[in-house]
Order: C-alpha cells, then structure tokens, then sequence
C-alpha cells in the first residue's frame, strides 16, 4: 500500500510554491500532488473546515493508495491526527513533512503576497481577519507548530534560504526515504 504525504507548514512557507516542481518530478504513475485548497477556501475557513478537508485529501488518498502515494500541499498538525480521528487501521501510512522558515521570512513573504508596492489595503482580509493580523498570527504559530513536529519526529524543512526548486527537491528525498520503508 502506497502513502499518504501532506507537504504543511503555516501560510508564507512555501507550500503551494512547490506544487509545479512536485507536479513535474513525482512520475505520475506512482504519485498524484494535490493542492489542499484546490476546491476553494471560504471567506471565514476555520479549524471545522480545515478538519473536513482533511478527511476529504485523506479518502482521495485511500482511494489510490492501491496504485499511487499522494502528496497534498495543505496544513495539518500532527496532534490533528490523533485529535480528529482522521485515521483508521486500514488507512496508508501518513507522513506529514513541514515546510518551515524564519518569522521575519515569513512576514516578509506574506507582505509581499499580500501588499501592493508594500501598503496594506486595510479593507483587506484574510480567512475572516485583518491582513496584519493574519501575518502576526502566522508568524506566531510558525514556532509553534514546528515544536509540535519537533516533539512528533516528523521531518521538517527549512525553506528560508531556499529556491522553490530546492524546496521541493528536499521534499522528494524525504518522500523517496519514506515510500521505500
């Protein structure tokens, strides 16, 4: 039976940036890359939603497991696993792989994504919140969701000096080691 690998990490790490890259080395005949948020993302996405789709990319994957492994760029906690009951005794292995980066590379990309010439449109929101409070919180959460995969064992990239194809080439290691145990 194939695997299941989710590609997280808080917004600004890198994850949908690789989805190309993943998408042009993975052999198709082995592999299926998904983006998480590829059936849309509500205004107010919250932590129910996230859950949901979770379990969704989770029963596309079993769906395949027979014939393909699936990567899906989206964030998951480990702690969700458990939490949420997201797997069963005969669900494939899920590997989950962070993307991380340090605060200010964070913020950095996500002003970038998220400004135009560096001014915030105030109006502006993010899953239901400010721009600058949405950067904040990310940037928050980045330590603390990298403590959690610390104490979990699962693997974890530092994307802050790196290309995207850097990136995804670090990903594809990880995902080769783990798919041939």
């Amino acid at each position: 039976m194939h695997k299941i690998f989710f590609i997280t990490g808080v917004n600004g790490a890198g994850k949908s940036t690789i989805i190309p890259y993943l998408k042009l080395v993975l052999p198709e005949d082995s592999f299926v890359v998904y983006d998480f948020d590829a059936r849309g993302v509500p205004p107010d996405a919250d932590r129910k939603w996230r859950i949901s789709e979770t379990k969704y990319w989770i029963s596309e994957g079993e769906k395949i497991s027979e014939e393909k492994s699936t990567v899906i760029c989206g964030f998951i906690k480990p702690s969700d696993l458990a939490e949420y009951n997201l797997i069963n005794n005969e669900s494939p292995e899920i590997v989950l792989v962070l993307l991380d980066a340090k605060p200010e590379i964070i913020k950095k990309r996500l002003i970038n994504r998220y400004t135009k010439d560096g001014v915030f449109d105030k109006s502006q929101k993010v899953i239901g919140r400010p721009i600058d409070e949405f950067i904040k919180g990310n940037v928050l959460f980045a330590e603390q969701i990298k403590n959690e995969f610390k104490k979990s064992g699962f693997p974890i990239i530092d994307t802050s000096n790196l290309i995207p194809e850097e990136v995804a080439n670090e990903v594809i290691k990880i995902i080769s080691i783990k798919e041939n145990k």
